[in-house]
């Protein structure tokens, strides 16, 4: 594998900060591209060949520096959370759309080889059967879903008409240390990790695959030194372990609750919830066959290893300090 230029955006969220150390691990030189407030609060965990470039997607003065004389752009940048989108519609439209839009336009210009764009399962809405696959009917419920879905499409366009590479990744329930606490396995550990019980909103019966953020790099990562990847949509997942709300949250307590004393508390009217009941995902998760097929990957880290990770780590963000971060 020859030695290559990266440029990450959303490079300091939870998906992005991984990939750039896995990237920095192998020799590659790389371009870490965030928000400023959101590069401040991880600049400490930097380490490797990687340069720090502040700006966001909406501006393309700043996204063509960051891209000069790079080979591959990795694109994570995006405004995430299903509450937040809806709150934000405009602005989730404006960066999700109109940023990738920015990002393809800078990386034609600067005659980029390949983009990798993380999409997300929100994609696929409340699917019709389980386990998904990558010919599963799409039809996300929410503002952020269609961005998603809009900014693969461009993906598609851009590559129809420019000499420009893409491959679409489909994240599926990412998690692990430096996530918001708004997603559902930091909530809970975070919960936990101050004493206070997991929320679990709805009946609990709601079934979800979650992946380790070293799995959903490793992945980012083999599909970008992979030309078998080009063109492509690819779920990326540990759909072969899907759980319920219910046993991932007694499964937190066990693990981080010294005292013994915990036990889940229920929310029926998804009060307080990142989500309404009428938006809720009662059972998703997707079989990564294409994935190892193409690429050679598997998720690797278990899911009580991972959450042990993320106790040990004991960094979780509890609020949204920016406008990036990476989807689900």
């Amino acid at each position: 594998m020859s030695i290559k230029k990266i440029m990450v955006t959303g490079g300091a969220g939870l998906i992005g900060l991984e990939v750039c150390h896995q990237l920095a691990e192998q020799g590659h030189k790389v371009h870490m591209f965030d928000l400023g407030e959101q590069i401040s609060r991880i600049k400490h965990l930097t380490k490797g060949n990687i340069k720090l470039f502040y700006g966001s997607i909406l501006d393309t003065t700043s996204l063509r520096t960051a891209m000069a004389k790079c080979d591959v752009v990795i694109h994570l940048a995006a405004l995430l959370g299903v509450r937040r989108s809806e709150k934000e519609r405009l602005h989730c439209i404006e960066i999700n759309i109109n940023g990738t839009k920015n990002v393809l336009d800078c990386a034609v210009q600067q005659r980029i080889k390949k983009i990798i764009f993380a999409s997300s399962s929100e994609v696929y809405g409340e699917p019709i059967e389980n386990p998904i696959t990558e010919q599963s009917i799409t039809q996300g419920k929410t503002v952020y879903a269609v961005t998603k879905l809009a900014g693969e499409e461009l993906c598609k366009a851009y590559a129809q008409i420019y000499p420009i590479n893409y491959t679409i990744l489909r994240y599926f329930n990412c998690y692990g240390p430096y996530q918001v606490a708004q997603f559902v396995i930091t909530k809970f550990i975070h919960n936990v990790m101050c004493g206070k019980p997991p929320i679990i909103y709805g009946t609990g019966r709601q079934i979800r695959s979650y992946t380790y953020v070293s799995d959903i790099a490793k992945a980012t990562i083999m599909t970008t030194f992979n030309d078998k990847s080009n063109s492509e949509i690819i779920n990326i997942g540990s759909g072969d372990r899907p759980i319920s709300l219910n046993d991932l949250a007694h499964m937190v307590i066990k693990i981080g609750d010294k005292n013994g004393v915990l036990s889940p508390e229920y929310c029926r009217d998804f009060n307080g919830s990142d989500r309404n009941e009428g938006r809720e995902i009662f059972e998703r998760f997707c079989i990564a066959t294409k994935a190892k097929s193409l690429l050679g990957w598997k998720a690797n880290v278990p899911l009580e290893e991972g959450i042990k990770k993320v106790f040990e780590s004991g960094i979780i963000f509890d609020r949204w300090e920016n406008l990036y971060d990476e989807g689900p």
